[in-house]
Parts: C-alpha cells; structure tokens; sequence
C-alpha cells in the first residue's frame, strides 16, 4: 500500500535530475554532476573510515545544532523563492493594459515591442532557476532530516542497552562503521546539494542585477 502524500522518492528523483541542466536550461545537459553526486560521496566515506575517525557524541551534537539551523533556514527559502517568482511575474507581464479614453472607456492591450524576447527569456529563466531551487532545497531538507535522525542514534547510543558478549561486540563494530559511513555519504551529498543552491542563488542573482540595469 502506497502513501501518496509521502513523496519523498519523487524529491529525491527529481533533485538529482536537476543537477544535470546547465544554466538553467532544460535542453542542456551534463553528466559531470554523477562525479560530485556520487563518486566524491563515497571516496569522502571511505577516506574518513580508513582514517578511523568517527563522530562522538559531542561531535553528534553540534552537528545536529548546526544542521537544524541550516533546515529551518532552507524551509523559510522555499516561501521567499515562490512570493519572489509571483511578484517577479506578475511585475515582468508580456503586455500592458492601457485605458482608452473614449465614450466606452474600453481598455486595450499594447504589446511591448522591443523588451518582449528580453523579458520573456528572463522570465523563462527565472521560472527554472526557482523550479530547480525548490527542488533542490526540498531534497535538501529530506537529508538534513535523515542526517539530524542519524546523528541522534550516535548521541544516544550510550544510553542503549549493552551486552557483554562477543557477537554484540562485532555487532557494535560493523553498526559503528556503517552509520558513520552513511552519516558521512549523507554529509557530503548535503554539502554538494549546499554548493549547488549557493552558485545557482549567485548566478540568478546577478543576472537579476544585470537585467534591472539594463531595462
């Protein structure tokens, strides 16, 4: 039985997938991002594990801190990102209505000449900036929750029952290198995800900047 207002496969699906487009343009792709997505994930998991470094509690807590701060911060983003596209759209209109004097006082519609293909390419591309922004930031979200989750185990684990026998002894030691290892994948696909809405906000942002200018 299948929840339908749990989507998060949806958001994850869709997340990576916008990774792909370059400069916001839905017919340009690329494959590099698998590299940053994947590859650099694992080598940061493995490198850290072979290195023998694993989260203490201490460690456990102010990452949970910090990751809180970041979620309820991205949560807030994704309200500014779809007001700023409605006011974005409703102020960047294709055509202006103009009233007529006249016995009627009919109003008629004057098409900008000279800004349309201007504009509507801006539009456009602020359109998929945000589409992709929410996407990203949703996903975002889902690893800062499943991380915080993660790190709790960590915090909590000394309150956990203990046995004093050698299979809980391997079992502890095999638990201990996979949660790091998970806590350290999901780490590095935050901090990418985290890059990309960064440059992404950097690159929209001056473009914004560059089309107020030159209107």
């Amino acid at each position: 039985m299948k929840w339908n207002n749990i989507k998060l496969n949806e958001i994850r699906k869709q997340a990576k997938e916008s990774l792909k487009y370059k400069d916001f343009n839905a017919n340009s792709t690329t494959k590099i991002y698998l590299l940053y997505l994947y590859g650099l994930p694992i080598l940061f998991s493995l490198f850290l594990l072979l290195l023998g470094l694993f989260i203490e509690k201490e460690i456990a807590s102010y990452f949970i801190t910090s990751i809180s701060i970041f979620a309820g911060l991205f949560f807030s983003l994704l309200f500014i990102i779809t007001d700023k596209y409605k006011a974005k759209k409703d102020n960047l209109k294709d055509t202006v209505i103009t009233a007529k004097e006249g016995n009627l006082k009919e109003f008629a519609i004057t098409e900008k000449d000279d800004d349309d293909d201007e504009v509507r390419n801006y539009l456009r591309r602020y359109k998929n900036f945000s589409i992709f922004l929410i996407r990203q930031i949703s996903f975002t979200i889902i690893l800062a929750v499943i991380l915080i989750l993660s790190l709790s185990i960590i915090y909590f684990s000394p309150q956990f029952p203990q046995m004093d026998c050698l299979v809980w002894k391997y079992f502890k030691l095999i638990a201990k290198y996979l949660l790091n290892g998970i806590i350290y994948y999901w780490s590095a696909q935050f901090i990418v995800f985290l890059t990309v809405i960064l440059s992404n906000m950097y690159v929209m942002l001056l473009d914004d900047i560059n089309f107020e200018k030159d209107k």
